[in-house]
């Protein structure tokens, strides 16, 4: 296992009394890493069974804009809990006791989406968001770098 990787094992380890937002715009590996590490739940599974067909349309249209992302926060703040010791992975800001960031560089996050055929502008829209609701937060925070360097620091 990669050493950035075991570094996450051991922060949810350290926290699993904690509520836990892992958090990361599109193509971070969210899904990767919690198949691969075997932690935790993937927002999109919980959230997208509980809306109606109108309103999965509405989340999933081209470009990603600030009102999407706006919907996005109200359904899942109104339908969504996270539990201590199961981390929650996604891209909307819950109440937590620890948010974990996926952060990835421009370069990384352009290879990815032009490998998944993923608009690039909607996931960087996205990371800004994520962003500045981190800021805004005051929720301790730790910063995965997503990148080939694999390192983490706290902030």
């Amino acid at each position: 296992m990669d050493s950035w990787k075991e570094d996450l094992v051991r922060i949810f380890e350290e926290n699993k009394d904690k509520r836990i937002c892992v958090l990361g715009t599109t193509c971070t590996g969210k899904t990767t890493l919690i198949e691969e590490l075997n932690i935790g739940e993937d927002m999109d599974n919980l959230i997208f069974p509980l809306l109606s067909q109108e309103e999965s349309d509405y989340l999933c249209q081209s470009p990603w804009i600030e009102e999407i992302g706006k919907k996005m926060d109200e359904l899942v703040q109104t339908k969504l809990k996270i539990q201590p010791g199961i981390p929650l992975f996604g891209t909307v800001l819950l109440p937590c006791d620890l948010i974990v960031y996926l952060y990835i560089d421009d370069e990384l996050l352009l290879e990815r989406t032009t490998l998944r055929k993923t608009d690039f502008e909607n996931a960087k829209n996205m990371q800004r968001k994520i962003e500045n609701e981190i800021a805004n937060s005051n929720i301790e925070t730790i910063v995965i770098e997503v990148n080939q360097r694999k390192k983490y620091y706290k902030r």
